[in-house]
């Protein structure tokens, strides 16, 4: 999928506490690149951290030229295809209720 691409940099506090969490799943990068669908609605998006919480994640969200916010989001369920691997459904990388089309 496209990508929105419209960036946002994180503060330096906020890179170091959400790169400090227990058994974290990703680098956190400093800049933020929107994961939506190139002109799609609402908020800009892009994930931060997993969450200890199955299922939900942390999202950098904002309005272009608005300050961020990382709010905790559980994951779009949508079924996008099935892993050639183990045939199990493979679901949207995106948050629920996210805007555009899916991942």
């Amino acid at each position: 999928m496209e990508r929105c691409g419209l960036t946002v940099a994180l503060a330096v506090e906020d890179i170091e506490r959400w790169s400090a969490v227990k058994d974290a799943a990703y680098e956190v990068d400093p800049v933020m690149e929107c994961w939506l669908a190139p002109l799609h609605s609402g908020d800009h998006a892009s994930l931060v951290q997993s969450s200890l919480t199955p299922g939900r994640d942390w999202w950098a969200l904002w309005e272009t030229g608005s300050p961020y916010r990382i709010v905790l989001l559980p994951r779009c369920t949508v079924e996008t295809g099935i892993d050639i691997v183990d045939g199990e459904p493979l679901t949207c990388g995106l948050y629920g209720c996210h805007g555009g089309e899916h991942s």
